[in-house]
């Protein structure tokens, strides 16, 4: 028996998408995060922008209406900071859900404005364990110039926490902030939204060395082949 390799990954990412509770867009997001500043690098092109490669999973919105936390899959900004974007990757159309949609478009709408000091808020209300955690996201949010942390607040995080609530308070919102807008990773395009779809996705990564001429495969396979619609072990992509 061989080891493992990218190959039998995706091979089995291929084969338990059509589980009853699997859900694939959770699973294979490392492999879409990996390509996708090079997938919105192509999308943008035309608008004359590039985008910066460090990307932002579970993107923290804040509280919806029903005050719940709501996330965006991927925070991504601009190379020139001009303009933010959240990015929603669904692996099965029928997936996307009016509700969530809704709570993206309004978080479009009230803008980077809104949602940094609500992220900012939300951090300072966590738990101590997992204030930390988002330390970590605030940290990456001050690298992209974002926001400015406080220069005592690492030590505040990781050493005598006294103090912590009011040196969060004292993050600093960069001025001006980016337009926010919101772009789809859809197996199919949609007419309703700006979207990349799993075609155009495979054409950029497919000669970004072996995985992304694997991953590429699948995605096409992905695009055709809706979960739980071919027999067991019919026509898996290699």
């Amino acid at each position: 028996m061989t080891d493992p390799d990218i190959t039998t990954l995706l091979a089995m990412l291929d084969k338990w998408r059509h589980l009853p509770a699997y859900q694939l867009e959770r699973r294979a997001d490392i492999l879409f995060g990996l390509f996708l500043p090079n997938a919105l690098d192509h999308h943008l092109r035309p608008r004359g922008l590039t985008i910066d490669r460090r990307i932002i999973p579970e993107f923290p919105l804040g509280h919806t209406a029903s005050r719940r936390s709501a996330k965006a899959d991927y925070f991504a900004l601009s190379s020139d900071r001009s303009r933010a974007f959240l990015i929603e990757l669904k692996t099965d159309m029928r997936s996307v859900r009016p509700a969530q949609e809704r709570y993206l478009r309004e978080a479009v709408r009230q803008g980077m404005t809104a949602l940094l000091p609500r992220l900012i808020a939300i951090a300072n209300a966590a738990k101590p364990y997992a204030r930390r955690k988002y330390f970590h996201l605030l940290w990456m949010l001050d690298d992209l110039r974002l926001i400015a942390l406080p220069p005592d607040l690492t030590n505040k995080i990781y050493g005598n926490s006294r103090g912590v609530h009011q040196c969060i308070d004292d993050i600093a919102v960069a001025s001006p902030l980016p337009a926010l807008e919101l772009i789809h990773v859809l197996p199919k395009a949609n007419d309703t939204t700006d979207c990349i779809d799993f075609e155009t996705f495979a054409g950029i990564v497919q000669c970004r060395g072996d995985i992304g001429k694997r991953f590429a495969r699948h995605l096409r396979r992905w695009a055709c082949v809706e979960a739980g619609t071919a027999r067991p072990g019919e026509g898996q992509a290699e």
